[in-house]
């Protein structure tokens, strides 16, 4: 399972890099273990080179799919190599399972589904494994004749699973009668920080944005001894606040130079981040802490992204070969929301 928690951190700062390009200096918010889930369910169901791109994405490779790769990206994959299709899954089904333990202090808890259009021909294997693995319950339903009812179910569905806070996820054409199948991850956290910001000690204060701007934010603050990472290049300090068990916990990197953000991001790597956050490399230090209150929401269409990263058959309708799903054709993913 290790191996696929490394896969899925090395996958999610390849796609946060991705981001970054297209984001221009606006805030990147997504969630690595949800798309890898969504993505791993849509690679459960795909053959040749289609499973070659995805796996390459994911960072995972199965055995029967290096015949399809370039010579160029097999050594690549073979660093990567999580298992047998099995065991990839398998891996899936127990991090799941991890997620999903009561023993958290913090609530966390993940939840997948599928809906299918009850007239087409999804192998039940398919069905089953999906079930089996990632715990998605499939869904019969009616695209063709009430796609529109379908969506408004699907949001309904993960507005429950976020305790309401992600609210109509699908937008108005985001389904249609032509819709095969909607596979769906909701992820849900809420923590309790061991050391907690007291609302008296939140004040308004300066927020530098770069050199020359800053803005007046809601700053929390807090003196206490905490564990702290130092980066030599690009020079940044880096803070570890656990949240309540210390089973979670939120890295923060704060580079030395207020331009620095897009030079740190771009030098991170998942062998630097180890590297940078082991345990040799900590350090149990009194802290004064200035953290601004924030709220995120993004909405993001993540095929330009995905193709970028080299998954470009699965979207392409005369290329994708999704035969482990069925063996209907054509089948194609058309968007990834």
């Amino acid at each position: 399972m290790d191996s696929l928690a490394k896969s899925i951190n090395q996958f999610a700062l390849e796609f946060s890099k991705k981001l970054a390009e297209s984001a221009e200096g606006k805030n990147i918010f997504f969630s690595p273990w949800g798309i890898s889930a969504s993505l791993a369910m849509v690679y459960l169901g795909t053959k040749g080179t289609t499973a070659a791109q995805m796996a390459q994405v994911l960072q995972v490779s199965r055995d029967q799919d290096s015949e399809f790769c370039p010579d160029s990206e097999k050594k690549r994959k073979m660093e990567f190599n999580v298992g047998k299709p099995e065991e990839i899954h398998s891996y899936f089904q127990t991090l799941t399972s991890e997620i999903n333990s009561s023993s958290h202090a913090c609530i966390l808890k993940t939840a997948n589904r599928i809906y299918g259009e009850k007239t087409y021909p999804f192998h039940k294997k398919y069905l089953e494994d999906v079930k089996t693995y990632f715990g998605a319950e499939p869904q019969s339903v009616n695209f063709m004749g009430a796609s529109d009812h379908i969506r408004k179910e699907i949001n309904s569905w993960v507005e429950k699973q976020t305790e309401g806070k992600i609210l109509n996820l699908l937008p108005d054409d985001a389904v249609g009668p032509t819709t095969r199948m909607v596979l769906v991850n909701a992820l849900y956290f809420k923590g309790v920080w061991e050391h907690q910001f007291l609302v008296q000690n939140t004040t308004e204060k300066s927020f530098k944005i770069n050199k020359t701007t800053s803005k007046p934010v809601q700053m929390m603050s807090m003196k206490e001894k905490l564990q702290v990472f130092y980066i030599e290049s690009p020079q940044a300090i880096g803070l570890q606040l656990y949240y309540e068990s210390r089973d979670l916990s939120l890295l923060i990197l704060l580079p030395e130079d207020i331009d620095g953000l897009d030079q740190l991001e771009k030098a991170i790597t998942y062998e630097r981040l180890s590297e940078w956050t082991s345990a040799d490399a900590m350090e149990l230090c009194n802290v004064q802490v200035n953290l601004p209150k924030f709220k995120l929401e993004e909405t993001y269409d993540l095929k330009s992204t995905l193709i970028s990263m080299g998954m470009t058959d699965a979207f392409n309708q005369s290329k994708a070969d999704f035969s482990g799903m069925s063996s209907e054709k054509p089948i194609s993913v058309q968007c990834f929301p």
